[in-house]
């Protein structure tokens, strides 16, 4: 019976979320909808967070945060009107510089909240981006496009993936891949895993990689980072071992967890 109670309360959430989606959607411009989606998460925040922890039972330390609530809304205003999310990049010469330097090239990133916001601000300059993700169990409600116009290309992890990335190289687009994993894949462990498979794929196949963070800033803008490692395209075993150790250290910076390198699988991610 406690089952049936949190399924149907979990779905009035979401049917809740949704019409608020649809309500901030329909104000004038694309600013008042971005702010009214931070107040209004705001708000809600400490609602949501009782729910978290006094309904659905969960630990402490899973308690819901601003960054995902934030992400929520901003799927659900997209479904009904595209908005213009305020986003900033300290070094944004640096991606377009990158980009003419080499065309195509692989986004190294993990799990960071809002790394998704980055495919709004490559769409604005013009640049074409690939995802290797199977889009999420739950794509449906949260969205793979919020922040954008056209819908995101994907390519599955499986055992073809490596063809699709070599085709979308070719085509100088830029390939997004989210390199961590945890035990549970719930990404909510105290130590994370990252995949080795990308660096040593991108080090036999000589191309060149981007490593991507993302946060919401003190002023509540969106803020896109690009890292360039210190060797964009290994030339050695060595060189491979030194930007692998600059990823861990920049997702372990980032994520403030305890993070290592373990192989998964043989796919990509």
């Amino acid at each position: 019976m406690r089952e049936i109670i949190k399924k149907l309360f979990k779905q009035l959430i979401e049917f809740f979320i949704t019409v608020s989606g649809f309500i901030i959607a329909k104000m004038r411009t694309p600013q008042q909808r971005y702010w009214a989606a931070l107040l209004w998460v705001k708000w809600l925040l400490p609602f949501a967070v009782f729910v978290d922890r006094w309904v659905f039972r969960r630990p402490q330390k899973l308690l819901l945060s601003k960054t995902a609530l934030l992400k929520f809304i901003l799927s659900a205003i997209t479904r009904y009107a595209y908005i213009e999310i305020p986003l900033r990049s300290l070094n944004e010469q640096a991606l377009l510089e990158y980009h003419r330097k080499y065309g195509g090239f692989i986004l190294c990133s993990a799990h960071f909240g809002l790394t998704m916001a980055v495919f709004g601000f490559l769409e604005k300059h013009g640049l074409s981006v690939t995802s290797i993700s199977n889009g999420g169990s739950r794509k449906k409600a949260y969205g793979w496009n919020w922040g954008c116009t056209e819908p995101l290309r994907l390519i599955n992890s499986d055992a073809k993936s490596l063809i699709k990335v070599r085709k979308a190289l070719a085509k100088d687009e830029i390939v997004l891949v989210y390199c961590d994993h945890a035990p549970d894949d719930n990404f909510q462990n105290d130590f994370l895993f990252l995949s080795p498979n990308i660096f040593e794929y991108a080090y036999k196949a000589t191309i060149p990689l981007l490593f991507l963070g993302a946060a919401l800033a003190y002023d509540e803008i969106i803020e896109i980072e690009f890292v360039e490692a210190s060797h964009p395209i290994p030339a050695s075993a060595e060189e491979l071992v030194v930007v692998m150790e600059e990823f861990r250290c920049f997702v372990a910076q980032r994520m403030e967890k305890s993070i290592s390198f373990k192989k998964k699988s043989s796919v990509l991610v």
